[in-house]
């Protein structure tokens, strides 16, 4: 199924500034190489690494060109040039932005070999019946294509994107005592003062931001996960503020400014994706993540298909979606921290230490290490906050492209830099 929505502006993306890149983008590629189906595949650094490419070319053989950008650069593309990629590997409150400008098309579920397998939650945005839902952008409300062409969760045989890889975020530190991190107001706590760091993605930052005022009794909202105006300005206004103290050393954009921003300076604390942390832990440093007791903030990921793409590369495409589904790139998600939507298909291809640690909670057996084989656990280590199920059995808000989002992005690009 294939739908083209309303105009959005470029200022909904991009929060009011002009579009540009470092060079342009392609307006189309080969659709072969030396015989073989080329696909574009534009996504970030947490799903876009190296080992799985080659992994996935072997077994399909097919030729991927990884297009890795940071979240916000990732959206501006999948929005103004969707004839530049073939699959969008990004997130679900991306949705938000990509459908309604019709740069992606309906995914056929029947084409979808291990669909059936796929859990519960974003299907119903939890895990369980006797699990609450969180706001934001839950993934269930934007999944099925209905008939009217608009999004929602009633069951239909299209849907907007994939989902696979997901996880429950809070924030991090090094040389900080863990007790110390047991709630999100630690993320503004005068004694930080200078050594906090920030994501600087609005539809992310934002809610850090947001859960660590609340915490503090500093900000408060109706909906967490869908900001009025004067909801926005408010919480703008307390970044601003908390910005001219000097509370954040610094802001970043993708996941390499983040690793780096956490070794800096010793001891840090700040926003930091799961993905980060394995690198860091890697590199040796001692870094310890949040369990709030307020709850995490969630995520949910997914792969879509260009409007543009059609016959063999369409083919290569759900060649590609399967692919993710057969439990390989599961495995390797889940030595980088994340988890995926069908987590029986990867259990084979984790060792029974490596099942118990990452999605029974359970204290490591033997070593844990990362996708290149570096040691990143230690016998006797478990990870925070404990099994899948009671990870994300407490997300209390998704990432969100909120109603507001064009003012939101205007505000927090100001607050940050001091406009």
């Amino acid at each position: 199924m294939r739908r083209r929505g309303r105009s959005m502006s470029v200022e909904t993306v991009s929060g009011g500034k002009s579009v540009s890149t470092s060079k342009p983008a392609p307006t189309s590629a080969p659709a072969v190489s030396a015989g073989k189906p080329v696909l574009r595949v534009l996504g970030t650094s947490v799903t876009q690494i190296e080992p799985l490419r080659k992994a996935a070319q072997e077994d399909l053989g097919i030729v991927l060109d990884f297009i890795t950008l940071d979240g916000t650069e990732a959206q501006r593309r999948g929005v103004l040039a969707p004839q530049s990629f073939d699959v969008y590997d990004q997130w679900f409150h991306d949705i938000d932005l990509i459908w309604p400008t019709g740069s992606i098309q309906g995914i056929d579920v029947s084409r979808i070999d291990r669909w059936e397998q796929i859990n519960a939650l974003p299907k119903t945005g939890r895990l369980s019946p006797h699990n609450r839902s969180a706001g934001g952008g839950d993934p269930s409300k934007r999944l099925y294509v209905q008939l009217d062409g608009s999004l929602g969760d009633a069951p239909s045989d299209f849907i907007s994107m994939l989902p696979t890889v997901h996880n429950a975020d809070s924030f991090a530190g090094v040389g900080a005592d863990p007790k110390a991190l047991s709630s999100w107001g630690s993320l503004l706590d005068p004694e930080w003062a200078g050594r906090a760091v920030l994501q600087s993605d609005a539809a992310i930052g934002s809610l850090d931001m947001l859960l660590a005022a609340r915490a503090r009794g500093e900000f408060d909202a109706e909906d967490i996960g869908n900001l009025s105006l004067e909801e926005i300005a408010g919480l703008t206004d307390l970044l601003r503020g908390y910005r001219k103290r000097g509370h954040f050393r610094r802001y970043w954009a993708d996941e390499a400014e983040a690793v780096a921003a956490m070794q800096e300076q010793k001891p840090v604390i700040g926003s930091l994706w799961w993905s980060g942390v394995i690198k860091l832990r890697a590199r040796g440093v001692p870094v310890v993540v949040a369990t709030p007791e307020e709850g995490y903030r969630g995520w949910f990921g997914g792969m879509a298909l260009s409007v543009h793409i059609e016959d063999r590369v369409l083919d290569a495409a759900y060649e590609y979606l399967n692919w993710w589904l057969d439990g390989y790139a599961g495995a390797m998600m889940a030595r980088n921290g994340a988890y995926m939507s069908n987590p029986e298909a990867v259990r084979p291809h984790l060792s029974a230490n490596e099942w118990a640690f990452w999605y029974e909670g359970k204290p490591a057996r033997d070593a844990i290490t990362d996708p290149d084989g570096c040691e990143i656990y230690a016998p006797g280590d478990a990870r925070e906050g404990g099994s899948y199920s009671q990870r994300m059995s407490r997300i209390v808000v998704w990432d969100a492209v909120m109603d507001e989002h064009n003012y939101l992005v205007r505000r927090w690009e100001h607050a940050l830099s001091g406009r």
